[in-house]
């Protein structure tokens, strides 16, 4: 019998894992971890660049351990299953009245892998999705369960947040949310000297500030969030699965630059001057939309992407570094560079711990090259202390990763001590945690 096949979002990373399992229970999955074949790896929704779910061993589908389990209201907080995308999780979470502290602005993930990965959005005030975890219940190498929290297995909770599996699968996780809020959308071009000059304004008056900058283009896309009163309005959304009309142009534009690299400067260029200038001496209203709707975009051209955290203060510096360096450097690629602001945390292998940070995101298109781009780019965030996303395409090592993480060694001693087979250990998770 042939393997079943499995790849990654992008389609860069591949996988033929000799059994794929689909549980619909924690206890079924206990049973099945119990006796799986080593490796062991649970895969969310694919849209992790990292091997972290690449296995020739066991591959768990947790999407029909999907839902919210139970709510306590008054504490605003939620037992939510593993398997459940976090697009599922808005409009199941807004029933009970409440919504998610923060997100990113692609919600297609597992609410586990976005955990476990250390998934972010933007708001120098706000944790990434991992630092919204007061508990979560895992799967251990022995079948056991655990739950995990502040109060019981403490030294697991902490370093578990952001595991990537190491320490087993998890089956459940409670996450501190907030009641159901209203969020504005406003935004638009910004010349880049007027957005560096005013960066501070805009991250100290708005709840969530971030920037797109196609670094042949000398002006930027500014988002804006912003909680209102404003009565908030339906939000229609592809389908899963199916591609945006609205992302039809870039695609094509992405093809485009393939066959003729020298357009990219110009197709830039162009890209970036659509859309209304951002007046800050005379905002205009925005879009309003319950927050679980106003976070995402249906972003469904596809990518590969690397991203690092740096120190809050040293963003701005780096990214017009990153930027001229791209425009000079003669590589082809299309995609803007991505800006956001997220609040340091206390999570040992988290990118933030520690430290309120910047983070730098650069992306290729799907049927492009990334690795001779990504390196170079990498230089600079070395040199400005940059951490790397663990679910985002990096090279760095394990000595290097202890020098950047104070608790890494911690991290290691308890990963040998709750998985002393390596039973979720790969070939590539060996070169980093064994």
């Amino acid at each position: 019998m042939a393997k079943a096949r499995w790849q990654n979002w992008s389609g860069w990373v591949t996988a033929s894992p000799k059994t794929v399992l689909a549980p619909r229970s924690e206890e079924e999955l206990a049973g099945l971890v119990r006796k799986g074949g080593a490796p062991l790896r649970a895969a969310g929704a694919g849209h992790s660049f990292t091997p972290v779910a690449q296995t020739e061993g066991t591959l768990f589908s947790l999407g029909k351990m999907s839902g919210v389990e139970r709510v306590d209201r008054q504490a605003a907080r939620a037992w939510i299953k593993a398997g459940t995308s976090i697009r599922k999780l808005g409009p199941l979470l807004h029933e009970q009245g409440l919504g998610l502290i923060n997100q990113g602005d692609i919600d297609a993930q597992s609410i586990a892998g976005a955990v476990g990965t250390g998934t972010h959005g933007t708001g120098a005030g706000l944790h990434s999705v991992s630092g919204a975890v007061t508990g979560f219940r895992l799967v251990t190498a022995s079948g056991d369960v655990l739950t995990c929290s502040e109060h019981e297995n403490a030294e697991l909770f902490q370093a578990g947040r952001v595991s990537f599996g190491l320490f087993g699968i998890m089956s459940a996780i409670e996450m501190q949310c907030r009641p159901a809020y209203v969020l504005e959308e406003t935004g638009g071009r910004m010349a880049l000297d007027d957005l560096f000059a005013n960066i501070g304004r805009l991250q100290g008056e708005s709840r969530h500030f971030e920037f797109f900058w196609f670094p042949y283009a000398d002006e930027a896309y500014v988002k804006l969030l912003n909680e209102t009163d404003a009565a908030p309005l339906p939000k229609e959304r592809v389908a899963e699965g199916e591609e945006a009309p609205s992302d039809a142009p870039f695609r094509a534009a992405c093809e485009l630059s393939i066959h003729f690299p020298s357009k990219r400067g110009a197709l830039q260029k162009l890209m970036a001057g659509a859309g209304r200038p951002l007046d800050l001496a005379a905002p205009r209203r925005g879009r309003a939309h319950w927050s679980h709707d106003a976070f995402p975009s249906d972003r469904t051209v596809r990518f590969n992407e690397m991203e690092y955290a740096v120190p809050a203060e040293n963003g701005p510096d780096c990214v017009r570094e990153v930027g001229h360096f791209m425009r000079k450097a003669g590589y082809n690629f299309l995609f803007p560079l991505e800006f956001r602001f997220v609040k340091g945390d206390d999570i040992w292998l988290s990118p933030f711990e520690g430290m309120d940070c910047a983070t730098i995101a650069v992306h290729q298109y799907f049927k492009q090259p990334y690795a001779g781009l990504f390196k170079e780019v990498e230089q600079i965030f070395r040199r400005y202390g940059g951490r790397p996303h663990g679910g985002k395409l990096h090279t760095r090592t394990a000595d290097e990763l202890r020098t950047l993480y104070p608790r890494y060694d911690d991290f290691v001693k308890l990963r040998r001590e709750v998985d002393p087979k390596g039973r979720f250990l790969t070939p590539y998770l060996k070169t980093l945690f064994r």
